[in-house]
């Protein structure tokens, strides 16, 4: 279990403020955040390449906050990989286990790891040699070699193409589901995030802006920053009311029924997938239904993304074969419908909060 309590630090541009998570044993958490949120400045302060100016780490119940990286018995694999060009691959893998004094068993867990992912015909072969995807494995097995109590991935599939970023996400996945290892990976792909997470810590500005399963993250943000970073495209100011029996928003002059009890201006926001798209003449009793046109037709590969007209220009994800079975084409009147479940509210103006940390800096 990795466990920080108001960590807060700064290093250049880069800051934490307060920031408390807990991971439990054998989680898979991703950090996400844009450029600059502090995310691999958290992953260093876990792994203890940076001293933070106040709060404390913990592994596994213990506090490791003073302790030397080699001491935690973390799995560190940096953006650059790192490895070493004067060692070959089998070199590189053991590099960690014999530093920690288990020399004996490096052999081992060099062979074990190499079979495991898939990089035995490349023992001994230099770093520099290798693609970017086998750099990649090589790096992995190192970390994994110690037998750490955690690992920690940052950005592990950023510089890789797409094919490769396919395979490593599933070899991670593998490794995770076998090894029970707690792990935490940063990255900036939302697709990478819900084929591997567990749970999402969403960072912004060097705080914790929402920590929920990646599901949650993606169709009940907590916030309009958090809305917007996942890409929600169906997103609308507008002011709620809760009556006796039923929650509406009146958005931009049209009534939506919602599940949310809310009152006073929020943002009302939809996954285009919880959108249905029916042929205007369809009979529907759901109360969110909207009458409008096809303003255009996006190929999204597995799905069609299709516009439309209207002061809220909302946006459908509809599969192939049911876009052909409609028969639509631009221009074409539709009956959009959604349920007031799949309609979720954010508050427009949640009360601003300074950290005790931010406070501190600005007396």
């Amino acid at each position: 279990m990795v466990t920080v309590e108001h960590l807060s630090v700064r290093l250049g541009e880069f800051a934490l403020h307060d920031v408390s998570l807990d991971v439990g044993k054998g989680e898979y958490i991703v950090i996400l955040g844009p450029t600059g949120a502090g995310k691999t400045v958290l992953l260093e302060c876990i792994a203890g390449l940076v001293q933070p100016d106040c709060g404390v780490v913990s592994l596994d119940g213990t506090d490791v906050t003073q302790w030397m990286p080699e001491r935690r018995r973390i799995g560190y694999v940096p953006q650059d990989y790192a490895l070493f060009p004067h060692l070959n691959v089998a070199q590189n893998i053991a590099f960690g286990a014999r530093v920690q004094g288990a020399a004996g068993e490096a052999a081992g867990s060099v062979t074990r790891l190499a079979e495991l992912l898939g990089i035995s015909h490349l023992l001994s072969r230099s770093p520099g040699t290798l693609s970017g995807g086998e750099q990649q494995r090589v790096a992995l097995a190192r970390a994994l070699a110690i037998k750490p109590a955690a690992l920690l991935l940052d950005e592990p599939l950023a510089a890789l193409d797409a094919a490769t970023r396919a395979q490593i996400a599933d070899i991670l996945r593998t490794i995770h589901d076998k090894t029970g290892i707690t792990t935490i990976h940063i990255c900036h792909s939302f697709e990478e995030t819900m084929r591997l997470a567990d749970r999402v810590i969403l960072l912004n500005g060097g705080r914790v802006e929402q920590t929920a399963p990646p599901q949650d993250i993606l169709r009940k943000p907590r916030t309009l920053f958090a809305a917007q970073f996942v890409g929600t495209e169906n997103l609308w100011e507008g002011i709620a009311e809760t009556g006796n029996s039923c929650y509406k928003c009146n958005v931009q002059g049209i009534l939506m029924y919602t599940s949310t009890p809310a009152q006073g201006p929020v943002h009302v926001m939809v996954r285009p997938e919880q959108v249905v798209v029916k042929n205007e003449t369809a009979s529907d009793t759901d109360r969110n239904q909207i009458f409008t046109r096809i303003e255009d037709v996006q190929d999204r590969g597995t799905a069609c993304r299709v516009r439309t007209e209207g002061p809220l220009g909302i946006q459908a994800s509809v599969s192939w074969p049911q876009w052909r079975h409609l028969g639509l084409s631009p221009g074409d009147r539709v009956s959009l419908s959604i349920a007031p479940e799949d309609m979720h509210v954010i508050p427009a103006h949640a009360p601003e909060t300074r950290t005790n940390y931010e406070k501190r800096e600005a007396s």
